[in-house]
């Protein structure tokens, strides 16, 4: 079902619910209505915008309080994460970082305190990384929402997009898979920061669009399965990660990293290079942030993880709203 299906010819809309279809369903409809000869790239990780030798990148996201933000998580890491998670999606097509804007919905009667301890997160987030907060708005509502937009701009020339992989590429990844997992460990307010305290690889980004060959990336926000899924779809191509050189936060246990494989919230940036240019990336200064050789793109449609000898189907089981999670 879809939502095409709610509003057959007569405009009389079913009583299906949001939850029946799921995120990605909805998204993929969403795409078909204001973009069906896909003549605006919707679907990635950014909106793109022809400026002439330029592409201008917007993104948005929003947070609220039920679906994003732990009990007792610390006002700042919420304003920090807000922030980092939409310039995560700057850095996955390669961009640079212009300004932000953020839209507020506030409890009437909660603290000044807290829209103070908020904004100084978006601020300490947006210094750390040079980039300007240039507006937004604020309004009442009954759950804490917050809505941030990034813009940014990329040379035609080195632009990452989701789609372009081909068989024989080397799928990698930037940083470490599971670092959330400190929280969901023991659910403990005081790790909070595991969870929200993102770090968006704009720097990495940079490095990958010059490098000349990446030929698809996206950011990893809900889960390497879903990641995966996203470029092997985008691309019309397989993919298969080995399991054994996928690199995990110290102290997982199996189990935890076999979870950690559709967790989300790791933010890192998955990617696949040109065999013929790898040197290029591969050879370049990432500083401490570890890019990591994951597997192969190969012809045969669907996304596979070696383990054990064995391959097998890895399914898309990534973090969804409207559907639920892993």
């Amino acid at each position: 079902m879809s939502i095409k299906t709610l509003y057959p010819e007569s405009l009389t809309p079913l009583m299906t619910r949001l939850d029946e279809l799921g995120e990605k369903a909805i998204v993929s409809d969403l795409i078909e209505l204001f973009d069906p000869d896909g003549a605006h790239n919707l679907g990635d990780d950014c909106a793109v915008v022809d400026l002439g030798r330029d592409y201008l990148l917007v993104t948005t996201d929003i947070i609220n309080r039920k679906t994003h933000i732990p009990e007792g998580a610390g006002s700042r890491d919420v304003g920090w994460h807000i922030a980092a998670i939409n310039l995560s999606d700057i850095a996955a097509m390669g961009g640079q970082p212009l300004g932000m804007l953020f839209a507020f919905g506030l409890r009437g009667d909660a603290p000044v305190s807290d829209l103070t301890e908020i904004s100084e997160g978006i601020r300490e987030c947006c210094s750390n990384y040079a980039i300007p907060v240039l507006g937004g708005d604020t309004k009442e509502s009954d759950v804490l929402t917050i809505s941030g937009t990034a813009i940014g701009t990329v040379p035609k020339s080195e632009i990452l997009w989701r789609k372009g992989a081909k068989p024989g590429d080397i799928i990698a990844m930037t940083g470490v898979l599971g670092k959330p997992m400190e929280w969901f460990r023991a659910k403990d307010p005081h790790k909070a920061q595991f969870l929200l305290r993102v770090v968006p690889r704009i720097r990495e980004g940079r490095i990958l669009a010059q490098s000349q060959a990446v030929t698809s990336c996206i950011d990893m926000s809900d889960g390497l399965s879903t990641s995966l899924h996203h470029l092997a779809k985008a691309g019309g191509v397989g993919l298969e990660v080995d399991f054994n050189r996928l690199l995990f936060a110290q102290g997982l246990s199996l189990e935890e990293k076999e979870h950690a494989l559709h967790l989300g919230g790791d933010y890192e940036l998955l990617f696949t290079v040109s065999p013929d240019r790898a040197e290029h990336v591969f050879n370049a200064d990432f500083g401490t942030s570890p890019i990591t050789q994951v597997g192969e793109v190969t012809e045969d449609t669907g996304v596979f993880i070696l383990k054990d000898g064995a391959t097998s189907q890895l399914p898309d089981k990534g973090y969804e709203h409207f559907g639920g999670s892993a």
